[in-house]
């Protein structure tokens, strides 16, 4: 697959704008009971012009060359919705953003995971005007339900610590953000398809491999098509990879978010000094994990991390650590939907060993997936055309 696909988008929508909603709507829905919704608010609404004017911008990006055309407008919602978080006894409030066709409806949903947020202006709840809104917004101007989900940390619930790249809470999260968004869509009366789609790109590609797999596992829904883009999903084989290495790293911050993570959520509690390093270690203001962003560390791994640190994962020891890590991993099963795996070749932010891991895991099991790899791109420029690709094939698929 390669950009090229992107292009026939304008033919598809012409196609099937005539087709009435009697004839796409075929896929029986799934009567799923939900008591997770607390409220709803309209954070905004796009008009038509301007949905078609960012499709004309995605366009670009990706070489095309084609006709404009006319999408949707649409309604953006607020959800706020109950959900857990780990060692809580009681449910917390989250949110995110539904995005909500007005008028060319396909009925269909697609759960998008995104990417990692430091700035926390940038949450889909609030919808400003950067590239992941964008991505979404088009999705709902094609006639789909978008259930958007903040994460924990963010929006109704920024006064938690959100557990960056941890499988469990961002499943969950994600999860009780498609059960709240069904519960509002249905009490609107709006008519709910059969099909679910679910993507996301870097952290959202994670994500969105761990939602996956939390809705085989629970089983009440049924996925038809999951599109994860550069996550990191093999996060056993990705601390190894990263340990070994002598050179300055660009993700070095982020892989200390991942670690100050992990030690708080699976109670582990070691100072930053049992990991980095002085002068790093003190260099990082242990009650806010987000300073690792603006502390002045060396990003090179042999110098930052403490050798028994270093020992410890790549001698495979058995600790609490090394436990939680592996306990993260989310690449070796079988999904019952189709997966297609997004990741650029000269990535090196997330090394596409994640993604290749992945297909080779999830092919051994019997599972339907596709191994896409963006040649020549790195994490960042691949993102135009991994969404430039899911964004067509689901639109194909949806009608299929």
């Amino acid at each position: 697959m390669n950009k090229k696909l992107f292009y026939f988008l304008p033919i598809f929508i012409l196609f099937y704008s005539c087709v009435k909603d009697d004839d796409i709507n075929d896929s029986p829905d799934v009567d799923i009971k939900s008591d997770l919704f607390v409220k709803a608010e309209v954070v905004k609404k796009i008009s038509s012009e301007d949905i078609t004017a960012i499709y004309k911008g995605s366009m670009s990006t990706v070489g095309g060359n084609q006709p404009t055309i006319k999408l949707d407008a649409v309604t953006v919602y607020k959800i706020t919705y109950k959900t857990t978080y780990p060692g809580k006894t009681e449910k917390i409030l989250a949110s995110g953003a539904l995005i909500v066709p007005d008028n060319v409806k396909n009925n269909h949903i697609v759960s998008y995971q995104h990417g990692t947020i430091i700035n926390p202006t940038e949450i889909p709840s609030l919808f400003g005007p950067n590239t992941q809104n964008h991505f979404t917004a088009l999705f709902g101007g094609l006639g789909f339900y978008v259930s958007v989900p903040d994460y924990l940390g963010y929006g109704a619930s920024a006064d938690q610590f959100h557990i960056y790249e941890h499988g469990e809470s961002l499943a969950t999260a994600s999860y009780d953000m498609l059960l709240a968004s069904r519960e509002f869509l249905a009490s609107q009366d709006e008519k709910l398809g059969g099909k679910l789609f679910l993507t996301g790109y870097s952290e959202g590609g994670y994500a969105t491999m761990a939602l996956h797999q939390h809705i085989e596992e629970i089983g009440d829904l049924a996925v038809t098509a999951s599109a994860p883009g550069a996550g990191s999903y093999d996060k056993w084989g990705f601390a190894q990879e990263i340990l070994s290495k002598n050179e300055p790293l660009p993700f070095i911050q982020n892989y200390l978010w991942v670690l100050a993570s992990y030690n708080s959520v699976y109670n582990i509690n070691k100072p930053w000094s049992y990991y980095l390093n002085e002068p790093y270690a003190s260099a990082i203001d242990v009650t806010n994990p987000l300073s690792v962003f603006t502390a002045n560390i060396d990003t090179n791994p042999a110098n930052l991390f403490t050798q028994s640190f270093k020992d410890e994962i790549l001698n495979d020891m058995n600790t609490p650590l090394t436990n939680a890590i592996k306990d993260n991993n989310r690449f070796d099963w079988k999904a019952n939907g189709e997966v297609r795996l997004y990741y650029g070749t000269e990535d090196n932010f997330v090394y596409p060993a994640n993604s290749i891991s992945a297909y080779n895991a999830m092919k051994a099991k019997g599972t339907n997936v596709t191994s896409v790899p963006i040649e020549g791109k790195d994490h960042f420029t691949a993102a135009d055309t991994y969404a430039a690709n899911v964004l067509t094939w689901f639109y194909i698929i949806s009608f299929l």
